[in-house]
C-alpha cells in the first residue's frame, strides 16, 4: 500500500466539514422550522461535529489498518454501523421533541449516514489520487531532466576530442615544417585546453567564450598568419548580459577554418557581431582545392544542445560569397 498524504486529507476533511454539515442540515431546517423552534445554528455546530467524526474515523481506519481493502467500500460501511449509532444520540439532541414518526427517523439517519461517508470516501479517493498524480509527475519530470542533463552531457563530451584532434594535427603540421613555431604553439594549446577543459557549465557569458576565441585565434595565426583575419565587434555591455553555450562560437570558427581554404592573397575572414537577439559568426567562403569530408555534426550538436537548453535553434545562412551562423543569445 503506497504511502497515505495524511495531511492532504486533514486539510480536505477540516475545509469540507463546515460544507458537508450545512448541506446536510438545510433541508431539514426547511421542513422543521415552521412547526418547531429549530436552533440552525446549534444543529450546524452539532452535525458539524458529527461529520468531523466520521472523517476522524475514516482517517483512523486509514492510517491504523495499512490494506488496500481499507481504502474501498468496506471502510465506508464500517464507518456508516458507527456513525448509525451515534446519529440518534445526535438527533435527539438537537430537538428531543420533534414529532416525526420512528420510520421517517430511521430513513434520515441511513440517508445522512450514507451521504456522508459517501462524499467522505470520493473526497478521500480523489485526494489519494491527485497526490499520487502529482508524485508520478514530479518524478517523471526529474526522470526527464536527468535524461536532458545526461543528453546534453554526451553532446558536450564529443566536443573536446574533437578540437584536441584537430588541434594535434595542425602541430603535428608545424612540427615537420616549423619546429620552433610548432613548440610555442603546443605550450599555448595546453593553457588553452586547460582553461577550455575547466569549464564544467552549460553556458557562458558571451565575454568569456570571446576571450577564449581570442586564444583560439592566437593558435592558428601562428600556422596561418595573416592569411587568416578575425574581428569582433561585440561591445562590452552586450558580452556581460548575455549567455551561450560553452564552445559554441570556438565550433563555428573551427568549422570556417576547416572547410575554406586561406592565404595571403585571398585571407579567410572571420567577424563576429550582434543583431538583435542573435550572436552571428560569419565568414567569407573560399573554396580548398581538396575539400575534406564533413557530416556537418558540429553544427548538428550545437543545434541539439539549443533545443536541449531553452527549445531554440540556430540559424544557417549559407550562399556563394558567405556562410554565416546565427545563436540565440540566452538570459539567466
Amino acid at each position: 500500500m503506497e504511502k497515505i498524504p495524511l495531511h492532504k486529507l486533514i486539510k480536505t476533511g477540516l475545509s469540507t466539514v463546515p460544507i458537508i454539515a450545512l448541506l446536510l442540515i438545510t433541508p431539514v431546517y426547511l421542513l422543521t422550522s415552521k412547526i418547531h423552534n429549530f436552533n440552525f445554528f446549534l444543529a450546524w455546530l452539532l452535525i458539524s461535529f458529527a461529520v468531523s467524526l466520521a472523517w476522524t474515523l475514516n482517517l483512523a481506519f486509514i492510517v491504523l489498518i495499512k490494506r488496500s481493502w481499507i481504502l474501498s467500500w468496506v471502510r465506508v460501511v464500517i464507518v456508516g454501523a458507527l456513525m448509525y449509532i451515534i446519529s440518534f444520540c445526535v438527533l435527539m439532541i438537537i430537538d428531543p421533541e420533534i414529532e416525526i414518526d420512528k420510520s421517517t427517523i430511521e430513513i434520515i439517519r441511513l440517508s445522512n449516514i450514507l451521504a456522508v461517508n459517501t462524499i467522505i470516501h470520493i473526497l478521500i479517493i480523489l485526494t489519494i489520487t491527485q497526490e499520487s498524480k502529482n508524485k508520478f509527475a514530479l518524478e517523471n519530470s526529474n526522470l526527464k531532466l536527468a535524461n536532458l542533463e545526461a543528453e546534453y552531457k554526451l553532446l558536450k563530451d564529443q566536443i573536446n576530442p574533437h578540437f584536441l584532434f584537430n588541434a594535434l594535427g595542425t602541430a603535428k603540421a608545424l612540427i615537420k615544417k616549423q619546429p620552433l613555431i610548432a613548440e610555442e604553439y603546443l605550450l599555448r594549446l595546453s593553457d588553452f585546453l586547460r582553461a577550455s577543459i575547466n569549464n564544467n557549465h552549460k553556458t557562458v557569458l558571451v565575454k568569456d567564450e570571446l576571450n577564449l576565441c581570442d586564444e583560439f585565434i592566437a593558435l592558428h595565426k601562428m600556422r596561418f598568419g595573416d592569411a587568416l583575419k578575425y574581428t569582433s565587434t561585440v561591445d562590452a555591455l552586450n558580452s556581460e548580459k548575455y549567455f551561450i553555450p560553452h564552445f559554441s562560437i570556438l565550433s563555428l570558427i573551427e568549422n570556417a577554418i576547416k572547410h575554406n581554404a586561406s592565404t595571403l592573397e585571398s585571407p579567410l575572414e572571420i567577424r563576429i557581431y550582434m543583431d538583435q537577439d542573435f550572436l552571428n559568426v560569419k565568414n567569407n567562403k573560399q573554396k580548398k582545392f581538396v575539400m575534406e569530408s564533413s557530416l556537418k555534426t558540429g553544427l548538428k550538436n550545437l543545434n541539439n544542445r539549443y533545443n536541449l537548453l531553452n527549445s531554440t535553434e540556430i540559424v544557417i545562412h549559407d550562399n556563394d560569397k558567405e556562410f554565416w551562423v546565427q545563436i540565440p543569445l540566452l538570459k539567466k
